[in-house]
């Protein structure tokens, strides 16, 4: 899959695929990067009338998988990625990764002149995302463990909705309240 010519396929029969293989937990990785040589990805789901753009079609490629298939080859490809869709797609995943890794590499990118000003104070943004997250929310996630949250999240990325977009924010939010 990561091989094709994404201008010989269509997006949502990609995205679907490469999806399927991602909720057996197989090792999407390279088949997910692919889509970030295209800055207009986007797929369409009529059911739901959703769109997704590069980013989202990232995260629901990785997201569900093992973090260990995807997360140090993320923050690898953002420090040499060139192209500030697929920076910014880069920098939404690792936030959603939610580890201490992933929040350093995009502090790092943020500190970093030599990236575009748009990537940075976009990175610059999701470091301080965690900064609204209140009691009520820590109160919250007492009553669960980081691994049952992460394992709720991704059987919930399983389904491609936009319900399931906001339950992955809320489990997001919650794992956040957890690390605090």
């Amino acid at each position: 899959m990561a091989r094709c010519d994404l201008r010989d396929v269509q997006a949502k029969d990609y995205f679907l695929q490469v999806h399927r293989m991602a909720t057996l937990n197989e090792d999407t990785t390279a088949a997910a990067f692919h889509v970030l040589e295209q800055p207009k990805f986007t797929v369409f789901i009529p059911q739901h009338v959703l769109t997704l753009g590069q980013n989202y079609v990232l995260i629901y490629l990785l997201l569900l998988t093992d973090q260990d298939y995807w997360l140090q080859p993320a923050m690898d490809r953002l420090r040499t990625e060139g192209d500030e869709t697929a920076q910014k797609s880069l920098l939404l995943l690792l936030w959603y990764a939610q580890t201490d890794a992933a929040d350093h590499a995009i502090s790092a990118f943020a500190g970093d002149a030599s990236r575009p000003p748009a990537s940075r104070t976009y990175a610059q943004e999701l470091v301080h995302r965690k900064d609204k997250v209140g009691a009520k929310q820590r109160a919250e996630s007492l009553a669960v463990t980081e691994p049952s949250l992460r394992q709720k999240r991704r059987d919930r990325m399983k389904s491609i909705s936009d319900e399931a977009l906001i339950d992955l924010d809320d489990y997001t939010v919650a794992l956040i309240a957890k690390r605090k």
